[in-house]
């Protein structure tokens, strides 16, 4: 069974092209969410086992923030997909876990940074 993930990326084509990317590496996207709203009712409903968060998103949480509030729902860890040399605040890297994806990125880094967390 290949990994279900959820992406958190308040732009649409940048979403859609995460979205076939890793659907061609052959993992299953669960839902796309431009909000921090709308990631944690989705991580509620489809039980991502990873999720790519962009950190600024669109309404009144960013993404590290949401991060901190999916942890209510899910256990899954968050890559932060940024185009910031660094996640900023304190959590950032504690919630992250070290691993960061700057844009842009290759698919490949990407597929590197999704097995490096999911740990195979």
């Amino acid at each position: 069974m290949c990994a279900r993930i959820l992406i958190v990326e308040d732009e649409q084509l940048v979403a859609a092209d995460l979205e076939a990317k890793l659907t061609r590496l052959g993992y299953y996207v669960v839902g796309l969410a431009a909000s921090g709203a709308d990631a944690i009712r989705l991580a509620s409903s489809s039980h991502p086992e990873l999720v790519l968060m962009d950190v600024r998103l669109q309404g009144g949480m960013d993404g590290i923030e949401t991060a901190k509030r999916l942890k209510d729902v899910t256990p899954a860890p968050v890559i932060f997909v940024t185009a910031y040399a660094q996640v900023s605040g304190p959590d950032g890297g504690r919630l992250l876990g070290g691993v960061t994806l700057s844009k842009p990125f290759s698919r490949e880094q990407l597929h590197a940074a999704v097995r490096t967390v999911l740990g195979r």
